[in-house]
């Protein structure tokens, strides 16, 4: 994805060329982001709990002799191994969301960049790499998920191999899980806030954006992304509500008026006379004594 100039005639043109791609990626990405959501919700609804005593009256045991025993997690490995398909549908949802979200924050980024010099041509790609490394990390770590349990639940399922199934995949996994949502967080933060200023986003959909950026931080599950990615979604086909941002039709930065001159301008359309000060009646300045009236 490249940067277009700043001439506003050929960046409207760049933009009607990719616009449509860039929504219907938004859209599925929302879709994908949804179904993630919706299947690690039922996933972890019926997610099976392991007792604290049954661990505790182990303990006096030994180590020796407590590796050797059926591991407690057997209940929980049976379980991930039974939702296989659910497991793998949280990775590919995932993995088409966040791919979608970088499509959509990147092709916003030009966009911005387009109207604002001080919109550094790096902050680009800071959404596009980190939504696809974390699309990569998040689909690699479920399917290692899918992987590990099977192995456990064909090996002897002893307490030693309920410890020992942690692998360099799955660790690399959360590396990339770690720093893709980070770097995706970071670039929905500066991009939704900088295309609010130059007008390419509304102040609720700008701040939205912040928010969901924070939340990649937060709270890892995608539940303000999902309406974000699909607003962006409406505004690039064309069907948010009250239209396009002037800035879509300029091609230049078209910055919101402040609330003053929002205020100033309804005032105007509507024909009201600005608001003034009501007048303090003169009075005439009373002298030192009042005058009495003469007697006759």
């Amino acid at each position: 994805m490249a940067a277009v100039t700043q001439d506003p005639e050929k960046t409207l043109a760049w933009e009607r060329q990719h616009r449509i791609r860039a929504a219907i990626a938004a859209i599925i990405g929302a879709v994908g982001l949804l179904v993630y959501y919706i299947a690690f919700e039922r996933l972890r609804s019926g997610y099976p709990s392991i007792s604290g005593l049954d661990s505790l009256e182990r303990l006096g045991n030994g180590s020796n002799v407590v590796t050797k025993l059926p591991s407690l997690r057997l209940e929980e490995f049976q379980y991930l191994q039974d939702n296989q398909l659910t497991i793998i549908l949280i990775g590919v949802g995932a993995f088409i969301g966040y791919c979608g979200m970088a499509w959509a924050a990147g092709f916003l980024a030009v966009a911005t960049r387009a109207r604002t010099p001080e919109f550094r041509k790096f902050l680009i790609y800071i959404p596009i790499i980190g939504g696809v490394t974390l699309a990569v990390g998040t689909l690699i770590y479920r399917v290692s998920i899918v992987v590990l349990a099977g192995e456990f639940m064909d090996g002897p399922r002893t307490v030693a191999e309920a410890t020992q199934l942690q692998t360099g995949t799955q660790q690399f996994a959360q590396i990339l899980n770690a720093l893709g949502g980070l770097l995706l967080a970071v670039g929905l933060v500066f991009v939704s806030l900088n295309a609010m200023r130059v007008g390419l986003l509304t102040k609720l959909f700008g701040y939205l954006g912040i928010v969901a950026g924070a939340m990649l931080v937060v709270f890892p599950l995608p539940v303000v992304q999902v309406f974000w990615l699909a607003g962006i979604g409406f505004l690039l086909i064309g069907r948010f509500p009250g239209g396009d941002p002037p800035a879509w039709r300029t091609g230049k930065a078209e910055p919101w008026p402040s609330a003053v001159a929002a205020a100033q301008a309804r005032a105007e359309r509507t024909g009201a006379a600005p608001a003034t000060q009501p007048a303090v009646p003169k009075t005439a300045p009373s002298g030192g004594r009042s005058k009495r009236k003469k007697r006759h």
